[in-house]
């Protein structure tokens, strides 16, 4: 086996002893620590061989990996999103027949710092916050079988988003691979098995097939059947997983001719499967005959965009590309979006890069809508240069965990482009983890700042606790929650301080604000953070979660919950 390294062994595993999870209790890995005798499961990593995965089998019961999150069936286009527009009146857009948007991570071969389980002490790696608009987040590398890393899927889980792993094979090694598979199908079932073991195992969400080889003539067909069966077992297993085809082989001639369209070359495969992951040396031209040939399945095909610009528009053009897909209504693969953070000889620069880049293509992206509670989140980005425990310092170490990663906002970037970011992240400062989220107040003669575009039914009582720093004195901040009535009218709630610490409760200028008829509002403070926590009788749907200031605020926590889950 090759998925995990154990230090008491010769498979390429490594376990050593200690507290599971950063030292987190939970309680369903008391199994695991039976199983492997109090020892820890460290690192993920690639199975590189079909002996290898015909071998491979779990290690223990669980692992600590989150389930996929719901989200909202509605999202809103990007183009219509505004950073300052109170009470946000953009169209939703339901969510059934959207392009879609698929980002491919490609780094320096893959499993790098974030291959360990409970991250290490570490600075400057690369990490991703704009999860609000993707669909499925694929990790890639050229192993055979590419098993995402934990912190991947549960950062992408907890925002909604699926993650894939990738199967493999390229040139002679491939082909010769896969006439070892072909040449007794009982084979050919058993890796089909362990696939789907494998995606179950780790609950990540399906595979990017990448079939980089000739094949024989006669070994299309059950190429074909493969896929087709790998799709089958795990809708099985796992009802909303995906299958997801890249344009190379052609299965009609078995020749390495990448396509750049749909066509009758790699037309069995899309039919095979959830959908095609297109080469990028693409024309529009080819994207029109892509649509024609797709019928009714135009958002499964993705249309291949190389950020590294390798014979196409990449780098920070690479907005330019979406908008050409987005004409014909095709989804996205974004290829190694990593780029702005690789190519960066000076790693500090980076949220700048990774913000410029992001704010180029948010028109033609959809932002995706939570909906589960209970919702909480600190806002931390899975790092930090010192780690905080419940408003106390608790190691001045530098650290990097993706699993550690909470719920982003909406849009995490401001998207005026402009030397004065409405929103930031600080590093340093948190109420848990290693970062907050920063208001940088009055930008352009507005000062009101939507953190979470939302969908939180609240069927009895909610709860809301939001945890705020100001960072001049007597900053005065208005919390706005934005919200439906159970026949659809909008209203709101507005609440906050006002100078020396004075609190009000819905001081409105017009007749939008409701007061409940039973509510508790109180503020604590701690640590210098001012905690305003709230607890009202309410029917009806949280719709926005925004905030009024004129100075800059660091938000250190949220909470949302309704009465009748708790």
């Amino acid at each position: 086996m090759a998925v995990f390294k154990y230090q008491k062994h010769d498979n390429n595993v490594l376990i050593t002893p200690g507290k599971l999870w950063g030292g987190i209790t939970r309680p369903f890995m008391t199994t695991l620590h039976k199983k492997i005798d109090e020892m820890e499961i460290t690192e993920v990593l690639p199975i590189k061989s079909l002996e290898e995965a015909l071998l491979w089998k779990p290690l223990s019961e669980s692992l600590p990996v989150i389930h996929l999150k719901d989200r909202a069936n509605y999202s809103i286009n990007g183009r219509d999103y505004k950073c300052h527009e109170r009470f946000l009146t953009s169209k939703r857009l339901h969510n059934q027949g959207l392009p879609k948007t698929l980002i491919c991570h490609d780094m320096q071969g893959g499993y790098l710092n974030d291959r360990f389980v409970n991250g290490t002490k570490s600075s400057n790696e690369y990490t991703f916050y704009n999860w609000s608009v993707i669909d499925t987040f694929v990790y890639f590398s050229h192993h055979f079988i590419t098993i995402p890393p934990i912190g991947w899927i549960n950062a992408a889980h907890k925002h909604g988003v699926k993650v894939l792993g990738t199967l493999i094979t390229e040139w002679t090694d491939g082909n010769t691979l896969w006439l070892q598979v072909f040449s007794n199908l009982e084979k050919r079932d058993n890796l089909v098995d362990k696939l789907v073991e494998i995606c179950k195992y780790y609950k990540f969400d399906g595979y990017l097939f990448n079939v980089e080889n000739e094949l024989e003539s006669e070994n299309i067909e059950n190429m074909i059947e493969t896929v087709s069966l790998l799709r089958t077992k795990l809708k099985t297993a796992i009802t909303h997983s995906e299958v997801i085809w890249y344009d190379s082989v052609s299965m009609e001639t078995g020749k390495l001719i990448w396509q750049n369209q749909l066509n009758n070359h790699n037309k069995l495969a899309f039919q095979a499967c959830d959908g095609i992951f297109l080469n990028y040396n693409w024309t529009e031209e080819d994207l029109a005959k892509s649509v024609a040939n797709a019928g009714n399945r135009v958002i499964d095909v993705y249309v291949g965009v190389d950020v590294f610009g390798r014979n196409c528009i990449g780098g920070l053009d690479s907005y330019k590309s979406l908008e050409i897909i987005r004409k014909y209504d095709l989804s996205v693969a974004i290829f190694a979006p990593g780029w702005t953070y690789e190519t960066l000889s000076d790693k500090n620069k980076f949220n700048v890069v990774e913000d410029t880049f992001w704010r180029k293509l948010y028109p033609f992206l959809y932002i995706h809508i939570p909906c589960t509670l209970p919702f909480t989140t600190y806002f931390c980005r899975g790092y930090g240069s010192k780690k905080i425990e419940n408003f106390v310092l608790s190691s001045l170490d530098a650290w990097y965990d993706l699993s550690k990663l909470n719920y982003q906002p909406s849009v995490p970037l401001c998207l005026q482009d402009g030397n004065f970011p409405c929103n930031s992240y600080v590093d340093g400062e948190a109420v848990i983890g290693g970062g907050c989220l920063r208001l940088n107040g009055n930008n352009e003669n507005t000062s009101y700042h939507r953190i979470f575009v939302c969908h939180f039914e609240i069927k009895s009582t909610l709860y809301f606790e939001i945890t705020v720093k100001a960072l001049k004195p007597y900053d005065s901040h208005k919390i706005f929650l934005g919200a439906l009535d159970p026949y659809g009218m909008p209203y709101k709630m507005e609440f906050g301080i006002q100078g020396d610490n004075n609190m009000f409760f819905n001081n409105c200028d017009d007749y939008s604000c409701i007061i409940p008829d039973s509510k508790i509002y109180n503020l604590t403070l701690e640590n210098g953070w001012l905690l305003h926590k709230l607890k009202c009788e309410m029917v009806g749907i949280i719709v926005e979660v925004a905030i009024e200031t004129e100075e800059p605020l660091l938000i250190g926590h949220l909470f949302i919950n309704d009465g009748s889950s708790s």
